[in-house]
């Protein structure tokens, strides 16, 4: 039996993971971080602890006592967080971000990933318990892009590469072959949004996982939330990348884009 650490940030994916780990017989402690991890997660783990994010010495410190062997991070956390001018930073905190040449994503997770491993402890693949989440190629929808929008999906994957391995963001919105906005610390769905506000109406979104992406962390995510996104900005096309984008909920993100008439492809 393994003893995993759940760092649970926003959204179900946390639940999921609880749930299929449980029931694999493993044992599962939540680690939860105000104002950010759902309460209601307590009753989907065998026990919970509540912290903060600046506050790993703490992490530790409960690893030690739970016995724990593996670790594992699901869910959105909010990037925005590391410029909270609030943050108190505990040793271990200070020690990490000393320790990373940038705030870039990977430079910061691989960093804690480094601290645990001091403490014999591994960060695993979440997606070993809910693979069924990771699509195939195919179209989620009844709609399919149309041969122009296929273009501007082909012209997006090839910048939302590129950026995604700057570690900048995962997508990227475009428009007869024209990027109109780029993913950065807001996030996809805010991306989404700011598309619209350009009164750019059909806009094709893609979203991608970074060159070499490591499925232990932030691994892209969908949900029936970004499909709400795009028709707040009067986009037509989702296209995601197969088995490296996470689609949480597809009947509802089906259910959803085929009322809008919006086309979901994993490409």
């Amino acid at each position: 039996m393994k003893r995993i650490a759940l760092i649970a940030g926003k959204g179900k994916l946390p639940f999921i993971f609880a749930g299929c780990a449980r029931k694999n017989g493993e044992r599962v402690i939540g680690i939860a971080i105000n104002g950010i991890t759902s309460p209601e997660l307590e009753s989907y783990v065998d026990k919970i602890y509540w912290g903060d994010i600046t506050n790993p010495s703490k992490v530790l410190e409960i690893f030690r006592q739970e016995n724990i062997n593996f670790v594992a991070m699901t869910g959105k956390i909010p990037k925005a967080i590391i410029f909270n001018r609030d943050l108190n930073l505990d040793k271990d905190a200070s020690e990490i971000f000393k320790n990373t040449v940038d705030s870039k994503d990977y430079s910061i997770i691989k960093a804690i990933a480094l601290r645990f491993k001091k403490e014999g402890i591994s960060v695993m693949d979440p997606t070993v318990y809910f693979s069924e989440l990771l699509p195939k190629k195919g179209l989620l929808t009844e709609r399919s892009p149309t041969k122009e929008q296929w273009q501007d999906i082909r012209f997006g994957y090839r910048a939302a590469k590129k950026i995604a391995g700057m570690d900048i963001g995962q997508a990227v919105a475009v428009k007869k072959k024209m990027i109109l906005a780029v993913e950065a610390i807001e996030g996809t769905d805010d991306m989404i949004k700011r598309t619209g506000r350009l009164d750019t109406k059909g806009a094709v979104i893609v979203k991608v996982s970074r060159p070499h992406q490591d499925m232990r962390f932030d691994i892209p995510t969908v949900g029936p939330e970004t499909i709400d996104s795009l028709i707040e900005a009067k986009a037509a096309v989702l296209a995601i990348e197969a088995r490296k984008t996470l689609v949480v909920d597809k009947d509802e993100i089906t259910r959803k884009a085929n009322t809008a008439g919006i086309a979901v492809v994993v490409i």
